[in-house]
């Protein structure tokens, strides 16, 4: 069987990488950018310095700090206009997961007509992509800033949707993550765990996801709970952020299934961070396909730091990976559903959902219809506590 591989863009990594914004901006050819970002982003002091930055190599600046939760289409759409306004050559997203998939679908429209969902693949609308874009994740958690996928909320069918837009360089500074807050932290790290985990249990992966996305989990299981509890330790913090890094490589190539379908419907029926919904769906996620790909579940399980003992089999080994993740969520402080005070029955009601509004469950190793979502959004309920 033959797999396809790749790399979407440049990734400047290090401490301090941050520190080169305005030479990269220069390199791409930019002189007006637009920055996007959150309010709370804006309240941390780090687009003040990469303004200063800017505007000491001559780029001009403006500034967009309304990305919201989930990036809704009509926040997505106010950015792209103001961005038209402006006249923008460079967009430059700064943030988490909603501000860079904000920023991705901004140079969509900063070069082509509004409204964004008229860019949504299956209305196979073509759209030039000439405009750099920059992507500087402000947590360890999503790697969008490697992957071409910027999920919206479109509010009008209340589904997340997409646009595929990959960044042309990522800058990646580890220190731009040692004031995240550890609830945040185990979030972020936990998502980042999920897209390795399903880029391993695919049906359309390849070696270099494997390589990427077990590493990925083996950075993230021995250095999580020092990044929990001493956020300052830039050594743990290095090392998440190339995890998330990595995983965002790996789910870029061989997608994720079941488990980001099942997030993405919690996420918005109960307003859940996605990487809290994505953790929940970890563990079943693993023991899903257990039987079907046994030697890369003791991979997996591996990376957790288990020993596996011979001679058991795909499901005992996937029950033991399971139970590791969920002992790593409990001493990270991740809730269950029920002590979100979610009832069974509203988490079973999400299956249809979940199957309908998000394709990707295709990739799934086993069919996944609405009975067997809502067999696993069962599981998810049931067994952690």
């Amino acid at each position: 069987m033959t797999s396809t591989y790749q790399q979407l863009c440049p990734v400047l990594f290090g401490p301090d990488a941050a520190g080169e914004l305005g030479t990269k901006v220069q390199e791409l050819g930019g002189t007006n950018a637009i920055l996007i970002y959150d309010k709370g982003i804006g309240g941390t002091g780090i687009v003040d310095t990469f303004v200063k930055d800017l505007k000491e190599h001559s780029i001009k600046t403006t500034l967009f700090d309304g990305v919201l939760p989930d990036a809704p289409k009509d926040m997505v759409n106010e950015a792209g206009k103001l961005a038209q306004d402006k006249k923008v050559d460079v967009i430059i997203g700064i943030g988490g997961g909603s501000s860079l998939d904000t920023a991705k679908a901004v140079s969509i429209l900063a070069e082509n007509p509004l409204p964004i969902d008229q860019y949504y693949p299956q209305k196979q609308k073509a759209f030039t992509q000439n405009l750099p874009l920059i992507l500087i994740p402000t947590a360890s958690g999503t790697g969008s800033e490697v992957t071409a996928m910027s999920v919206i909320h479109d509010e009008d069918t209340d589904a997340k949707e997409f646009v595929l837009r990959p960044g042309n360089l990522a800058i990646l500074d580890p220190k731009l993550t040692l004031s995240v807050p550890a609830s945040v932290t185990a979030a972020t790290a936990l998502d980042a765990m999920s897209h390795a985990v399903e880029a391993l249990t695919t049906n359309c992966g390849n070696p270099k996801a494997d390589l990427l996305a077990l590493h990925a989990i083996r950075l993230i299981t021995e250095n999580l709970p020092t990044a929990y509890i001493n956020g300052k330790d830039l050594d743990a913090r290095t090392a998440l952020s190339l995890a998330s890094n990595f995983a965002g490589m790996a789910f870029g190539d061989a997608s994720v299934h079941f488990g980001h379908a099942a997030a993405h419907e919690m996420g918005i029926r109960f307003h859940m961070p996605h990487g809290e919904a994505c953790a929940i769906t970890l563990p079943e996620v693993i023991r899903f396909s257990a039987d079907v790909i046994p030697e890369k579940t003791k991979q997996i399980a591996e990376a957790l730091g288990l020993t596996v003992p011979e001679n058991i089999n795909g499901l005992k080994i996937g029950e033991m990976a399971a139970e590791r993740v969920r002992e790593l969520m409990r001493s990270v402080g991740i809730k269950s559903l029920k002590d979100r005070g979610i009832s069974r029955e509203d988490v079973l009601d999400c299956a249809k959902g979940a199957v309908e509004k998000n394709w990707f469950v295709i990739c799934a190793l086993k069919k996944v219809d609405e009975e067997v979502m809502k067999q696993e959004l069962a599981d998810m309920y049931d067994n952690y506590r």
